[in-house]
């Protein structure tokens, strides 16, 4: 019995250090592929990459990017198309990308808000219309209720943001696990998670098929790299409770806002959130996206384009008497 339990223990140290080994590998050639294409600040005690394009002094616009992601899922269908009359701004939320994680409380939705409120004081002056996609729509919300001076508008890209039943997914709750959430994303998930992607990209983009360049222009392959995958779930697993105290503050919030959302999101349920923060919002406005799953911004530009500019004639329009 004893021969047998040192050669099972044996097997297992050794596939760890050959899964260890991958990790590292694949970490290494994750972050060669997509090297950082912006400068870094210091935010909230973290290292925070961020991007920009067009002229300074232009009128601004933040962009947020979602779980699983970094700041190429909005800056690709976005940037070259607002950059020539804004001052596009964007950045890597902490843990994700080329971001570090905060030390303290970056779970948290006002600690992400300050994130984003530092990113928004290094890059100029003026308030922005700020641009969120899923989660990124929540850490936009917070933004505008905590630092108001900052905000002009909101464009809310198949929000997730309020209150929901039940659990987050699996995969989040057992990446967030103190130390098998360590082993699970920093032994398996640089394995398991580029073979399993397609099918979790496709339950994004679903009912449509994915875009062919899709996976090489948003750097998915960043998001399975063992600190950036913990990251993420964490702040996933965190959203039950930080939507919950969030939502009772939205009917004060007077930011113009308009909401995109789909009719059916596999992600993201639209009758919980979309819809929701859309009764919930005083000067909000909600735009139908058909068939666009959790992907508006990638399936119907134009629906978020429109939006922008949208909110842009609402936020620079002359006060009335």
């Amino acid at each position: 019995m004893s021969f047998w339990l040192v050669a099972a223990a044996a097997a297992a140290a050794l596939a760890a250090i050959v899964l260890a080994a991958h990790a590292a590998r694949y970490t290494h050639k994750a972050e060669a592929r997509y090297p950082p294409l912006g400068r870094f600040i210091d935010a909230e005690g973290a290292r925070i990459h961020v991007r920009e394009a067009g002229l300074e002094g232009l009128p601004r616009l933040l962009l947020i990017h979602g779980a699983s992601s970094n700041h190429l899922e909005l800056w690709g269908p976005l940037a070259a198309e607002f950059s020539p009359l804004h001052r596009v701004i964007a950045y890597d939320r902490p843990g994700m990308g080329h971001s570090t994680r905060l030390r303290r409380n970056g779970h948290t939705l006002a600690a992400q808000a300050n994130v984003a409120a530092r990113v928004l004081e290094s890059a100029g002056d003026g308030a922005a219309i700020v641009v969120g996609h899923s989660l990124g729509a929540g850490v936009a919300l917070r933004l505008a209720l905590d630092h108001p001076r900052l905000v002009s508008g909101l464009v809310l890209i198949a929000p997730a943001a309020c209150p929901y039943p039940g659990k987050p997914a699996w995969w989040a709750r057992l990446s967030a696990t103190p130390v098998l959430g360590d082993i699970f994303c920093g032994l398996l998930i640089p394995w398991l998670g580029p073979l399993l992607s397609p099918a979790s990209v496709a339950g994004n983009f679903w009912p449509q098929p994915t875009p062919v360049n899709y996976v090489e222009d948003a750097g998915v392959p960043l998001i399975f790299r063992p600190r950036a995958f913990r990251a993420s779930a964490l702040d996933v697993v965190a959203t039950k409770r930080e939507f919950a105290a969030q939502q009772p503050r939205y009917a004060d919030l007077l930011t113009p806002a308009v909401i995109i959302t789909a009719e059916k999101d596999k992600i993201v349920s639209p009758k919980r959130h979309a819809r929701a923060l859309a009764a919930d919002l005083p000067a909000a406005e909600l735009v139908i996206a058909p068939d666009a799953g959790h992907m508006p911004h990638r399936l119907r530009t134009d629906l978020v384009i429109a939006a922008i500019r949208r909110v842009n004639e609402l936020t620079s329009a002359p006060a009335r008497d």
